[in-house]
């Protein structure tokens, strides 16, 4: 049985849910928020199980497993802050533990997208490769970063993990910005927490990889069309921007198939920019990240492939 793993608000996994649908391939489709009240554990020695209601899912029958976007345990209210938290740890434990007793072909296993999460793990991996990646700063310290921005020329700022920032009054967003010495030099420090400076690299355009198995996927974006998305194109409207598939060299296209692997990942999306003068250079790479919209606006038949790789086809 195909299991996916995510949950309700999770738009990218109904677009594989529509072809697998299409394909009348089975499949189940865990929405962790259930777990652990409506989603239950059975563990012994022997066997697992989980309790869908009225339906169960053996461990053993699990042949593919999509990991998508889980969630935390839910713990209904009505306890102190200090039991739930304990028993949110209890719950998770219980989850992975079922988990790593599923022998099944996995996209990907949250050990590796944990692993290929980590950026300077990234971009170290890729300057092994031979990729063109941006001169890297990772600290909290001003005269740091006052330094960095003296020798680079201008920089830019981004997030190391999220660029999700909760908040009383809302969420808001970090997105990749342009830092230059009179920002720097207003603030007294940083901040106790780390932030990921970077030369900023003069590009034409940027570009989105899907590699989904063997098979590389890519996207050029025109992101310098618009002020708001030159510098980070997610501050564009994705439809406003016009995308196209291209071929990559073969080189790229071989650096990026051994960075995926290298990680233990059977799928990732890679941030590319087409430099002015060296070609491609490398920004990130994102294990679970999105790709419906790039499916939508170039017709590149991701969720096709995916649903290939998951079925192992």
């Amino acid at each position: 049985m195909l299991v996916l793993v995510s949950n309700r608000e999770d738009l990218t996994a109904d677009w594989l849910v529509l072809e697998l649908e299409r394909r009348d391939e089975p499949f189940v489709r865990l929405c962790t928020e259930d777990y652990p009240s409506k989603i239950r554990i059975g563990w012994t020695l022997n066997d697992a199980a989980l309790e869908l209601g009225e339906s169960t899912l053996a461990a053993e029958d699990v042949t593919a497993v999509w990991w998508r976007r889980s969630v935390a345990p839910v713990i209904p209210a009505g306890r102190s802050p200090g039991e739930m938290a304990w028993a949110a740890g209890e719950s998770l434990a219980a989850w992975d533990g079922f988990w790593e007793g599923v022998n099944a072909h996995w996209v990907n296993t949250p050990g590796a997208n944990a692993k290929a999460e980590s950026k300077p793990a990234q971009l170290r991996a890729a300057k092994r490769l031979g990729m063109n990646v941006p001169a890297t700063l990772i600290t909290s310290s001003r005269a740091a970063a006052r330094s960095f921005v003296e020798a680079e020329g201008t920089v830019v700022c981004k997030a190391l993990r999220s660029g999700l920032i909760p908040g009383v009054n809302g969420d808001r967003v970090l997105y990749t910005q342009p830092v230059d010495p009179q920002m720097l030099a207003g603030l007294e420090e940083l901040g106790p927490e780390p932030y990921l400076f970077q030369a900023l690299v003069e590009k034409s355009a940027d570009v989105r990889v899907t590699v989904i198995g063997e098979r590389v996927f890519a996207c050029r974006i025109d992101s310098q069309s618009t002020p708001d998305a030159s510098v980070d194109w997610r501050r564009g409207s994705a439809e406003d921007l016009h995308h196209e598939s291209i071929e990559l060299d073969e080189p790229t296209t071989r650096r990026l198939r051994d960075l995926t692997a290298g990680f233990g990942l059977r799928f990732a999306a890679i941030d590319l920019a087409v430099d002015r003068e060296r070609g491609y250079v490398f920004f990130e790479i994102n294990p679970n990240g999105q790709w419906a919209w790039v499916e939508q606006l170039t017709g590149q038949p991701l969720a096709s492939a995916l649903a290939d790789e998951l079925l192992r086809r």
